[in-house]
């Protein structure tokens, strides 16, 4: 009741300041045996989140996405992926928290979320965030097992940003083939 209550006052205008106050209390709360109250939780964090304290919420939420239970999951890696990309002052630390939830919970990453990944690596030119993402994409899908969405957004960024790597020393862009192509018998069409 008293999460439920706090996510109601959250939404006023002004007030969100006192419910962040509980915010330790809140991320406890996730690990309740009740799932209404990891629900409402989920909701007041959620609600609560903004510039100051994103990458915390969102790193915590990540971590226990790896043990929370199948009725929640997809909730979580939706709100997960929503706040990472609304919050991050560093494209970077997006890039690799979409990464981890694919990691942690692929099966639950819907397509719209990792094609955001690609809008977003794509359509910041500036920097070096396309070499970034690139190399860390590379190094996702080098072991011989990595969950097929990983392959698919590594597919697409070394296709398009693989020359933005080729010159470093075992990331050519035949290695970037083979790394892909190991993949090739395992990664749907879709």
């Amino acid at each position: 009741l008293g999460l439920m209550t706090m996510a109601k006052l959250a939404q006023i205008e002004g007030s969100v300041e006192g419910a962040k106050k509980h915010q330790a209390t809140v991320l406890v709360s996730l690990k309740d045996a009740d799932i209404s109250v990891r629900r409402r939780a989920l909701d007041l964090l959620f609600v609560i989140c903004d510039t100051d304290n994103a990458e915390r919420v969102v790193d915590e939420l990540v971590a226990h996405l790896v043990v929370a239970d199948a009725s929640i999951r997809e909730e979580m890696v939706l709100k997960i992926a929503i706040l990472a990309e609304k919050y991050a002052t560093d494209l970077r630390w997006y890039v690799d928290t979409i990464l981890k939830l694919i990691s942690i919970a692929g099966d639950y990453v819907s397509d719209s979320i990792w094609h955001r990944v690609v809008q977003i690596v794509t359509n910041h030119p500036q920097g070096d965030l396309q070499g970034y993402a690139a190399a860390t994409l590379f190094l996702a899908v080098s072991p011989h097992r990595c969950h097929e969405t990983t392959v698919c957004v590594a597919a697409y960024v070394l296709g398009e940003f693989g020359f933005l790597i080729a010159e470093r020393a075992g990331m050519s862009g035949e290695e970037q083939f083979h790394v892909l192509h190991q993949h090739w018998f395992n990664v749907g069409t879709s």
